[in-house]
């Protein structure tokens, strides 16, 4: 019995031998399985960029025409002028000009110079008259300054301090813009600058007031001034 045992134990196989076809397909098989590995993922991770087939928008600017060029001026031609001429010698069949006598005209008084030379006047000569100096507007009055000297006052009323204005111890200048005739009388008063309490007493004290009539070139006329009356407790 153990005997046999051993004698399995060394007994020896002969291996069998691949064919080498089969050793070809096989590196074949595994050359092509490899490359099916490797290229799959590549082709499935590459992602082609899309094609677009929409054109952008164009924004089309108007462009305005370039200004016409400015030529610039010609010289002037240096050819001679064809116009004609002056001629240097007279045409024939002008007759020469005959001196006339001098018509001597008086403007002066009528019945003329004597020797037989009448007197003409102005329109006789169609000599036209200068117009009359402008006559200056004596209705309306004219403010003092310049050729209108201030007149004189020739008589004077102090005006009456108003009781409540005392007891409130009130005190100021009341200016007043006066219309004074040809005369010299005062005819329109107004205030300037108001002092309620004050306004009403120096109006009438400038109302009883008179003046030297004011003159422009030898005339009377009326004339408008200011007139300060002041009110004082002192």
């Amino acid at each position: 019995m153990p005997r046999t045992l051993f004698d399995q134990v060394l007994m020896t196989h002969t291996p069998r031998r691949t064919p080498g076809w089969m050793k070809l397909g096989s590196l074949v098989v595994h050359l092509a399985v490899v490359l099916l590995l490797m290229v799959l993922p590549i082709t499935a991770a590459f992602d082609l960029p899309g094609v677009h087939t929409t054109l952008p928008a164009v924004m089309l600017a108007r462009v305005s025409a370039p200004p016409p060029e400015v030529q610039p001026p010609s010289p002037p031609s240096t050819h001679p002028s064809t116009a004609p001429s002056v001629p240097l010698s007279p045409p024939e069949g002008i007759q020469p000009e005959v001196e006339r006598p001098a018509l001597v005209v008086s403007l002066g008084t009528p019945g003329g110079l004597g020797d037989g030379v009448p007197s003409l006047g102005a329109a006789e000569v169609g000599a036209t008259p200068l117009p009359p100096p402008p006559v200056p507007q004596l209705d309306s009055p004219r403010r003092v300054g310049g050729n209108i000297r201030p007149p004189e006052r020739t008589l004077f009323k102090a005006p009456a301090y108003p009781p409540a204005a005392q007891a409130a111890r009130i005190e100021g200048i009341v200016v007043l813009e006066a219309v004074i005739d040809a005369q010299g009388v005062v005819q329109n008063v107004t205030v300037l600058r108001s002092i309620p309490l004050l306004d009403r007493a120096a109006v009438e004290a400038v109302q009883a007031w008179r003046y030297t009539p004011t003159r422009l070139n030898g005339v009377a006329i009326p004339i408008m001034m200011t007139v300060s009356v002041r009110f004082s407790l002192k």
